[in-house]
């Protein structure tokens, strides 16, 4: 379908209407739900082109979840938004476990975002003489990047040599927003500025190398938007009441898993941190497709006593409380609920997003262990849709 060329009128009500009417008529299905959102289209301007409408996912919440971070602190109530039964029971089973348990505590260890331009020189001697350059000049090369934003800071780069070809991995800081494109249109001011200063042969603003939405070894080394992690020490009684279970069998059975993911070749070592992240994603406007790096997980649990020690890391949290979808209406109120819309709400944000995580990882171990997995998603996942 051809967009118009005049844009004004694209998020029009009747230009909506025009599009569905033209889908109806070769689909021969009618499209009622998809418009009978409350929400005006004009709010979706620089978020979609040639819309139809609104997907309207459910949302359930869990809670409390104490969370005990630095920049997150006490109880929260959580939204989550998905189609699949019997996720938003479990995540709130295991909140309720990190809350029994005196809460998870969790930081932000590091924080940056990548653009990965790849420049061809000469040949190697010619590279090599441009890594040095680069190093030499790079004071001048961040004041051209962070001349095209007020919010952007080119902090590093590393570079890597393949023959002629150079790769720089250039990293900044991109306050609250998660910032792709602001750093994009810095990076294209770089490579302007050195193409200028430097005899290369050609340039290309992405290499690949900055790994945007896949899943990669170099941003668990490295880091890649936010790096979280995060504790709780589950108690006993917590664990046998609650979880029906002990810290020995989850603890074995952590250990098990680990072994079998890396038979299978997986990247992290977790149950399923990409339900967390994509059902939170989903509901706080995130960029959906930043799922694929984010959801990279790593577990750790070890017996204290009778109680439970589970550690998680998330290197590679991609997520933003201004720009791109989160100002959305119903984005908007999700992050409203757990204080994070906004500016200086970011890393809140990343550490509730982990803390999540946790009470899903906990809960989802436990019931594979105590051997209820089946029967909760009999009970609670079994949509029998009317015709």
């Amino acid at each position: 379908m051809k967009l118009p060329k005049n844009r004004e009128n694209d998020y029009l009500i009747e230009a909506l209407k025009a599009r569905t009417e033209f889908l109806e008529k070769q689909s021969k299905h009618p499209i009622e739900h998809l418009t009978s959102s409350r929400i005006d289209p004009e709010v979706t301007r620089g978020n979609i082109e040639s819309i139809i409408g609104f997907a309207q996912v459910p949302v359930g919440v869990i809670g409390p979840l104490k969370i005990n971070g630095e920049h997150a602190r006490g109880n929260f109530y959580v939204p989550l938004s998905t189609t699949e039964g019997a996720l938003v029971s479990s995540y709130n089973r295991g909140a309720r476990a990190i809350s029994l348990s005196g809460g998870v505590n969790v930081i932000v260890t590091s924080d940056g975002i990548q653009r990965a331009p790849f420049f061809v020189l000469e040949d190697v001697f010619k590279a090599k003489e441009f890594t040095k350059w680069v190093q030499n000049n790079f004071q001048r090369i961040r004041e051209v990047a962070e001349s095209t934003t007020s919010h952007g800071r080119l902090i590093r780069f590393n570079s890597y040599l393949q023959g002629r070809i150079v790769y720089l991995r250039l990293h900044f800081s991109t306050g609250d927003a998660m910032g792709m494109n602001m750093i994009t249109k810095a990076s294209q001011a770089v490579c302007n500025y050195i193409e200028l200063n430097f005899p290369i042969v050609s340039y290309a603003i992405e290499s690949n190398m900055a790994v945007d939405k896949k899943p990669a070894h170099i941003n668990t080394i490295l880091g890649r938007g936010k790096s979280v992690t995060a504790e709780v020490l589950f108690k006993e009684k917590v664990i046998a009441k609650l979880l029906r279970t002990t810290a020995r069998d989850i603890d074995t059975a952590y250990r098990r898993w680990v072994t079998g993911g890396q038979l299978a070749g997986i990247l992290g070592s977790n149950g399923h941190v990409a339900n967390g992240i994509a059902a939170l994603f989903l509901a706080c406007g995130q960029d959906l497709a930043n799922i694929s790096e984010s959801c990279v997980g790593y577990i750790y649990t070890e017996t204290i006593g009778k109680d439970l020690y589970v550690s998680l890391q998330l290197p590679s949290l991609v997520v933003g409380t201004i720009g791109g979808g989160v100002s959305l209406p119903t984005q908007k109120e999700c992050l409203q609920i757990i204080g994070c819309h906004g500016e200086g709400k970011v890393m809140k944000f990343a550490e509730v997003v982990a803390a999540t995580v946790m009470a899903g990882e906990i809960s989802l171990a436990a019931s594979i262990v105590a051997g209820d997995f089946v029967t909760a998603h009999e009970k609670f996942g079994r949509n029998k849709p009317r015709e």
